[in-house]
């Protein structure tokens, strides 16, 4: 089993051209650095803000959400664009299943998982006020639900951080340590503490954690 991510900018039409074509570099950066770090892992942008993620080790691709969100949040702090971007960053839709083929050299990622994925987004992009979406190919309903609902727990408590508290957790996410962050930002390593506590970092920890030991083949049957 492997994890495909489907996401896209929220109200990326909000922002200048500029500030899109900007965004959209940063975020090519972003994502050949994930790659760097999570084994196998490798991403493209297309229709202009839209991601489609190939995740190898399907229980990274919480943490590969969570980070892309709270980058893009960090990304557009500042900027002139609507209100609903500054606050979701991205709305993401994970596909946990098979793949028929992925490979990056030829850009293509194909079978059921990407399929499942690429159709919730498009689901709850009409619903409008809908951000995230999950589903493990296969699995009961009732299991699939459950999930889905502790995914959007979580991107909801993301979805009230402050830009400053989004590069503090984004960074903790990485596994930089509290000093490094405070270097890193130029920041005392008290005001990382505070904005950690602040965004709950203890309880965003230990949910993604949770999620990365879940061993869904065992659960699936």
């Amino acid at each position: 089993m492997i994890a495909t991510i489907s996401a896209d900018i929220v109200r990326s039409t909000s922002l200048a051209t500029k500030d899109l074509v900007e965004l959209r570099k940063s975020l090519w950066q972003l994502l050949d650095e994930l790659g760097k770090v999570y084994t196998g892992f490798w991403a493209r942008i297309v229709r202009g803000d839209s991601i489609e993620c190939f995740v190898p080790r399907y229980n990274e691709a919480l943490r590969i959400a969570i980070l892309m969100k709270l980058f893009v949040k960090m990304e557009v702090s500042g900027l002139d664009c609507e209100e609903e971007l500054q606050r979701f960053g991205i709305r993401f839709s994970i596909g946990v299943g098979d793949i028929k083929y992925a490979d990056k050299k030829d850009d293509i990622i194909d079978g059921p998982a990407i399929y499942m994925s690429g159709r919730n987004l498009d689901d709850i992009s009409r619903k409008g006020n809908v951000f995230t979406a999950f589903q493990i190919m296969d699995a009961p309903e009732s299991l699939n639900n459950l999930i889905d609902s502790y995914v959007a727990l979580l991107s909801n408590l993301v979805d009230t951080y402050s830009a400053k508290q989004a590069e503090v957790i984004f960074y903790k996410l990485l596994g930089y340590k509290e000093v490094e962050i405070s270097e890193k930002l130029g920041i005392y390593q008290s005001s990382v503490n505070t904005r950690s506590t602040n965004a709950q970092w203890g309880l965003v920890n230990t949910a993604i954690k949770d999620f990365e030991e879940l061993k869904y083949k065992n659960i699936c049957g």
